[in-house]
């Protein structure tokens, strides 16, 4: 996915709706392999991606903030979890 990463960045920006998809997916694998602070630093780069393009209230923003909300779990950071 990091590979996958820098060649849709190249391709795209590094602000397009894509790039955030694969960042997202990636935060996922840091968060499976038990990384949570590169998973949560991923995963808020994709929400402000989503957000810009997309808007807050979309689908695509709330499955990231789902995502977000359990990275800051695993880091303990139950009010940040909450908030989202």
């Amino acid at each position: 996915l990091e590979r996958a990463l820098r060649i849709l960045e190249q391709h795209y920006g590094k602000d397009h709706p894509v790039v955030a998809m694969t960042l997202a997916n990636l935060g996922g694998a840091h968060e499976r392999l038990g990384d949570y602070s590169q998973s949560k630093d991923l995963l808020e780069r994709a929400l402000r991606i989503k957000e810009q393009h997309y808007g807050k209230e979309h689908p695509e923003v709330a499955k990231t903030l789902t995502n977000l909300s359990n990275a800051h779990a695993y880091l303990g950071n139950y009010s940040q979890q909450k908030d989202l």
